[in-house]
Parts: structure tokens; sequence; C-alpha cells
């Protein structure tokens, strides 16, 4: 009894300053995280009504059970973004059953989902998430072409796999090279460029999902747009860790979960909308 009175002495003094006899250590200042606007998608999603799927199973008005499956290159493989996501989705809604099934793979390009059928689960597909682009951006010989043939071939199999699933396209990220020819602010080599083919890349991606009425995020605007792999490979202003890792492509574990709260952030900015919308609808957006 003793004992707990002093711990809830001690307790009590911490809250309003120091305790005699225990060091206080000094924290340093919070910043907030970045949250860069996009330039091309309202609130970071393009064709976000196409997410009803999604919200119609968060919502919660025709079951309970949640899945999302991600294809994808290394980002999906370290599963630290699809986490993030997911932890996120699950405190939001700690009475649904959520599941995120990550299937990356390190070094892939599109051409790689083929050889990966949807996943026999429990309940039927939400949400697809396809999460390529970087591989190939970084492909200097890249048939564009050729590209958005396959991408429209591969969102066509993928609804005729999963009819009742949503759709949406992570845009290539922002990501670098270090050959020299930069000219970031800060990178007094002039070192770090993003490759010409990166660009192209998430051209076609966002007009298929244009064309295709698919959703698409804007990854690259989220981050920060030009220069941002460089910036974010930087500490914070107050010695935080940086968000990328050096090669200027991958994130560190906290970087990962700042984007994936991004996300997190934009989808819900569209669930409401949709909400409300559905509410206006007498419950029956579809």
């Amino acid at each position: 009894m003793i004992r707990g009175l002093v711990l809830a002495s001690v307790l009590s003094a911490a809250a309003f300053g120091a305790v005699p006899g225990f060091a206080v250590a000094q924290e340093r200042p919070w910043t907030p995280l970045p949250s860069p606007p996009s330039r091309s998608c309202p609130d970071g999603l393009c064709q976000a009504r196409e997410l009803t799927p999604l919200f119609r199973a968060l919502d919660g008005r025709w079951g309970g059970v949640v899945r999302i499956v991600q294809f994808g290159d290394s980002h999906t493989a370290g599963r630290l973004i699809t986490g993030a996501l997911e932890t996120r989705l699950k405190a939001r809604f700690p009475a649904r059953d959520i599941r995120i099934e990550p299937i990356g793979v390190v070094g892939v390009t599109l051409t790689d989902l083929a050889n990966h059928p949807l996943p026999v689960l429990d309940a039927p597909v939400d949400l697809i998430v396809l999460e390529y682009g970087v591989n190939e951006g970084f492909d200097d010989t890249l048939d564009a072409v050729a590209y958005e043939r396959l991408l429209r071939s591969e969102i066509m199999r993928l609804r005729a796999e999963a009819p009742r699933a949503a759709l949406l396209i992570m845009g290539a990220p922002e990501a670098q090279r270090g050959e020299g020819g930069g000219s970031c602010p800060g990178d007094a080599e002039a070192r770090w460029r993003s490759p010409a083919m990166l660009a192209v890349v998430r051209d076609v991606q966002q007009r298929v999902a244009a064309s295709l009425n698919v959703a698409y995020w804007d990854w690259r605007g989220r981050m920060g747009g030009d220069c941002s792999a460089f910036r974010l490979t930087q500490p914070g202003a107050n010695g935080e860790d940086p968000m990328m890792r050096g090669d200027h492509v991958h994130f560190t574990q906290a970087g990962a979960d700042w984007i994936g709260g991004l996300l997190y952030e934009d989808l819900m900015t569209a669930g409401r909308q949709w909400y409300r919308q559905s509410r206006q609808d007498g419950g029956g957006a579809r």
C-alpha cells in the first residue's frame, strides 16, 4: 500500500514538473510531419468515387468484413506502408475484420502481376491496390505504348476476376538515381535526379486510371513533388531520422509509417465525402 502511495505521488508530481531525485530528460521540440498537397488530384485521390466498394465495407451497413489485396514491388514486399495503413484502419474501425494482403516481389515491374492470381480469401475482396512503376521508371528503354497496353489489360483481367472490388493505382512515387545531373537545392554535388521515364510512367498510370474509372493516388505529390526524394533523406529540423533511405527510392520505417498515414488520411477524407453523399441518397450509394 505504501509503495502504491509513493508511486502515485511520483506520477502526480511528474505531471506538473520535476520529481525530486529523478533526472528529467530533455525532449526534442515536436514538429508536425509534412503533408504536401497534391496538385493533380483533389485531397490526393482522383476518381475517389470508384472506391465505393471499400467505403461500403468499412461503413459496415453491409457487413463487418473488409479485405484488401495489394500487388507491387519492393515497397509492397517490405510490408511497412501496408502495415501502417492496416493499423490505422483497424484502430478507426474496431468492429470490422480488416485484413490487408500484400503480395510484393523486390525488383519486379507490372509484367510480374500475371504470375499472381488473386488469393483465395475467407471473404470477397473489397479493394485491389496496384503499386508498380518505380522499376519501370528506371528503365530508360521502356516502351510507354506497350506499358499502357499492359496496364489496361491487367485492370480488365482483375475486374473480371473480382467484379465487386474497387481498384486503386498508387501512382509511382518520387525516386532518384545518383548519377549526376541533379538540380535539387542542398545537393552540392548535383548528384541526384529523377529518371525521365518515371514521369512517363505516372502520366500513363493517371491517364489509364481516368479513362477506365479507376481510383488513382498521387503518391509523388503527397511526398512533396520535385526533389522530395532528396529532401526526405535528410534529417528533420529537430534531428528526426530521415524518412527515406540513402538510395532515394525506399522509405525508412518512420517514412513508411508517415506515407502510409497520408494514404489513410486521403482515404478517410474521400470516405467521409462518400458517406455524406450516401446519407443524402438515403443510404443507397453504390
